[in-house]
């Protein structure tokens, strides 16, 4: 694996500081750039709040954690295995038809080969990569943990990886193209800055993917300044506690459940044999009444029953988690929402309460009556 540094030039008046409309689509993809606000800071609180909803244009968009490591191949690595282990998750989103496999049996994964395959033939997508990595998506469907790298498949050069990778997550959202947005912890010394620069130099170059960098200024990458909205400001401004980072991660898909939530797509699975479930809608942006509010995304929305339906993993017990659904179930209720909220851990354990649960309410509203969403 080689690599070089690119030097970096500056456009004519791209001024220190100077802001620029805050669309995505404007953010050049296949090169290392660093994020940060115009008049105010971007920090992991801030970037959540931009990226969730994905911003309807522009790339779609990976956030992780930048790692450690003593080499610019062995960062490339980190980041490869943790984008397959998203890429594996987010099956079968990214291959039409293939929610219909019947399972991790050999039928199931010739019939994904085959898929694959087929997709491949008329796509941009190398045919010998895709179908291998829907083979392994159908082999290990369930929880895939980040920094735990599923069982090896047929092994491929990090360049056609990075590529193909860049591709599944970009097809997954129906964009053009991905980008990944990394956090950079403060305090680099020159020579992890040297090694990170030059890990992002490689991937934007063989993935053809942004590679957005939040955090320290870094010598070597020129800056974009971002207008943040007045809006996102006060809220990140609300947020307390630690950092809504994750160790890498996707926003989910408008329509759908997430693609990467075994909660989410075990619920939809279900609703979709109950009657009373009609009217449901995935993942969809909402602007609030108050137009100082930002625009978010409810889990699961009934629009004509004012009610919105959230599953909490592990991640909403931080504190900084938790003041944010505070903030926007507030906003919810203000608008005439009722917000139900489970834990994953209670649709996993009992889905027929949570189903029940939900449908009281449903049918409650429907005809007029009040319920309690407690």
């Amino acid at each position: 694996m080689s690599y070089t540094l690119r030097k970096v030039t500056f456009p004519a008046g791209c001024a220190r500081g100077a802001g620029v409309p805050l669309s995505w689509g404007d953010l050049p993809v296949g090169r290392v750039l660093r994020l940060a606000g115009a008049d105010s800071a971007i920090d992991a609180n801030v970037m959540a709040l931009l990226l969730d909803p994905l911003p309807e244009n522009g790339p779609a968009i990976v956030t992780a954690t930048a790692a450690g490591g003593d080499s610019v191949p062995a960062m490339v690595a980190s980041v490869l295995g943790d984008l397959e282990t998203l890429a594996l998750g987010l099956f079968p989103a990214w291959l039409p038809e293939a929610e219909r496999l019947s399972g991790p049996g050999g039928g199931g994964t010739a019939a994904a080969r085959t898929l694959a395959m087929r997709l491949a033939s008329g796509s941009r997508h190398f045919g010998p990569f895709l179908a291998d990595l829907a083979a392994r998506a159908v082999q290990h469907r369930g929880p895939l943990v980040p920094g735990r790298p599923a069982a090896a498949g047929r092994v491929f050069p990090a360049e056609i990886r990075a590529a193909g990778l860049a591709r599944v997550i970009a097809s997954t959202f129906g964009r053009e193209s991905a980008a990944l947005v990394m956090y950079v912890p403060e305090h680099l010394s020159s020579r992890d800055e040297t090694l990170l620069v030059a890990a992002g130099e490689w991937l934007a170059r063989h993935g053809g993917m942004g590679v957005w960098l939040v955090g320290p200024e870094l010598r070597r990458v020129e800056t974009r300044y971002l207008t943040v909205p007045a809006a996102i400001r006060r809220l990140a401004d609300e947020l307390a506690g630690t950092l809504l980072t994750r160790p890498v991660g996707v926003p989910p898909v408008a329509g759908r459940p997430h693609p990467g939530s075994a909660v989410e797509r075990a619920m939809e699975a279900a609703l979709a044999e109950c009657e009373w479930a009609h009217g449901r809608a995935w993942n969809q942006r909402y602007r609030s009444t108050d137009p100082l509010f930002v625009t978010i995304r409810t889990d699961l929305m009934w629009e004509r029953e004012k009610c919105v339906v959230e599953f909490d993993g592990p991640e909403h017990e931080t504190l900084a988690q938790l003041e944010r659904d505070r903030i926007r179930d507030r906003h919810l209720e203000r608008d005439g929402f009722t917000v139900l909220r489970f834990t994953n851990r209670q649709v996993l354990d009992d889905l027929p309460q949570v189903l029940r649960h939900i449908q009281e309410f449903l049918q409650a509203r429907r005809h007029g009556t009040t319920i309690g969403a407690a």
